[in-house]
C-alpha cells in the first residue's frame, strides 16, 4: 500500500471515511474526490396522537316528560330569530375560542420520512479555483569544463606533479623460471608490488587507478589487440592486459640466468609502464595525435615519445623499489648492460618506432636516478632526444 499524501488522506465532509482515488487528480484537477454521507434527521414515519372531541351537552335530569305548551304564532316568529341570532353569536364565540385556546392542537407539517431534497455528492459551496503557479525560468545548463587537448594530456599530466615515486619495500619473488607454472607464480606476485607504488601516485594525481590484467602465454595468444606468437611482451589498452611470454623467458634463462632475471624485471615494469600511461589518458591521446599525423615520420615520432616514455616509468619503479627487490651487484650490471642494448638497431624488420639504444639508455637510466615521472615527459622534449 502506497504511503498517505502530506496531511493525511482527504476525507468526506460527512459519514464514513473515503480513501484517496488515485485517478481524480487527472481527471478533474482536483486532490481528490468527496463522498457525502446520508441524512443526519430522525428515521420513521409520522407520531401517532390524535385531535381531542368536541365536549357534547349532557342529556336533562330524571323525571316525566312534560307535554309542552302551544305557542301563539307571534311568539314562535320571535323565537325562531331569537335562536337564530344566539346560534350565530355562539358560532362566532366557538370559532373564536377554536383560535385562541392553548389546548386546542394546531396541525403542522409532519416530517417526511424522505428527505425534501436530495444530497449531493459534491459540497454545494463551489470551490475557489486554485492559483496557478507561476512557473520559474529554466536555469541555463552550465557549460562543461573544456576538456584538454591531445597535446595537453600527453605534455602537462598531472602524473608529472606526483614528485618521487614511493617504495613500496617489496623483495623479489623466488625466481626459477623453469616451468610455466613458475613463471606465471613470479610474475603474479611482482604484480602487487607495482600496483601499491602507482596506486599511491595516482592517488596523488587525483588520477583513478585499476590494476591490470595479468595474462602469460606461450607459444601464441590472441588478443583485443591482435595475434602474438610469443616472442615478446606485451601491453593491450582494449583490455588493460599485460601479457607475459613463458617461451623467451624459459629459454634466455637456460643461456644466461642473471640476465634473463633483469631483462624480466625490465619488461614488467616498462608493460606496467604502458598501463600508467592508459590510466593517466597519455595512451589513448598519444594515438589520437598519431592518427592524425600525416607525415610517416612524425608518426614514428610519437611512436618512440611513447616508448621511451613507458621505459622511463619502468625504470622510476625498479629505481625507488632498487634497495627492497635489492638491484645491486650482478643484478643491477645485468640490468644496465640490457637498457644499453635494446633499440631499434635490434629490431627484425627495422623499424623505428621503440627509439634508438643510445635513448633508450637515456630514458631507462633518467628514470632509474630521478625516480620521478616530471622526469620522463618525452613529450616536452627536443626530438633529438626521442629519435
Amino acid at each position: 500500500m502506497p504511503p498517505p499524501p502530506t496531511g493525511g488522506w482527504p476525507g468526506p465532509t460527512t459519514g464514513p471515511q473515503q480513501p484517496q482515488n488515485p485517478w481524480s487528480a487527472a481527471t478533474t484537477g482536483g486532490g481528490g474526490w468527496q463522498q457525502g454521507g446520508g441524512p443526519n434527521g430522525p428515521q420513521g414515519g409520522q407520531p401517532n396522537w390524535q385531535y381531542p372531541p368536541i365536549p357534547i351537552p349532557k342529556p336533562p335530569g330524571p323525571g316525566r316528560r312534560r307535554k309542552p305548551r302551544q305557542l301563539s304564532k307571534g311568539l314562535l316568529i320571535m323565537l325562531v330569530a331569537l335562536a337564530v341570532l344566539v346560534v350565530g353569536s355562539g358560532v362566532t364565540v366557538l370559532l373564536n375560542m377554536n383560535g385562541d385556546d392553548p389546548t386546542t392542537p394546531v396541525a403542522v407539517d409532519t416530517p417526511s420520512e424522505t428527505p425534501s431534497e436530495t444530497p449531493s455528492g459534491t459540497p454545494s459551496a463551489t470551490p475557489s479555483p486554485t492559483p496557478t503557479p507561476t512557473p520559474k525560468p529554466t536555469p541555463k545548463p552550465k557549460p562543461k569544463p573544456r576538456q584538454p587537448t591531445p597535446y595537453e594530456t600527453v605534455a602537462k599530466n598531472k602524473i608529472y606533479s606526483v614528485g618521487v615515486l614511493q617504495p613500496t619495500k617489496c623483495v623479489e619473488p623466488p625466481y626459477r623460471p623453469t616451468t610455466f607454472a613458475a613463471t606465471k607464480a613470479y610474475y603474479q606476485r611482482l604484480l602487487p608490488c607495482l600496483n601499491r607504488t602507482w596506486w599511491l601516485a595516482l592517488k596523488k594525481s587525483g588520477q583513478p587507478f585499476r590494476a591490470p590484467n595479468l595474462i602469460v602465454y606461450a607459444n601464441q595468444v590472441k588478443t583485443p589487440c591482435g595475434t602474438e606468437r610469443g616472442t615478446r611482451g606485451f601491453y593491450c589498452g582494449a583490455n588493460e592486459a599485460i601479457y607475459m611470454p613463458f617461451n623467451v623467458d624459459y629459454n634466455n634463462y637456460k643461456i644466461n640466468p642473471t640476465y634473463t632475471r633483469a631483462w624480466m624485471l625490465n619488461t614488467f615494469a616498462h608493460e606496467y609502464g604502458h598501463h600508467i600511461q592508459q590510466l593517466t589518458g597519455i595512451f589513448r591521446a598519444s594515438f589520437a595525435r598519431q592518427a592524425t599525423m600525416a607525415d610517416p615520420n612524425l608518426r614514428l615520432l610519437e611512436s618512440r615519445r611513447r616508448e621511451l616514455q613507458a621505459a622511463c616509468f619502468g625504470s622510476a619503479y625498479l629505481g625507488t623499489n632498487a634497495p627492497f627487490i635489492p638491484m645491486r651487484g650482478e643484478l643491477l650490471n645485468n640490468w644496465k648492460f640490457a637498457v644499453a642494448n635494446a633499440g631499434d638497431e635490434f629490431s627484425r624488420p627495422r623499424v623505428r618506432d621503440h627509439g634508438s639504444k643510445v635513448n633508450h639508455n637515456r630514458w631507462s637510466i633518467r628514470g632509474f636516478n630521478y625516480k620521478n615521472p616530471v622526469f620522463c615527459n618525452t613529450f616536452s622534449t627536443n626530438p633529438q632526444y626521442t629519435s
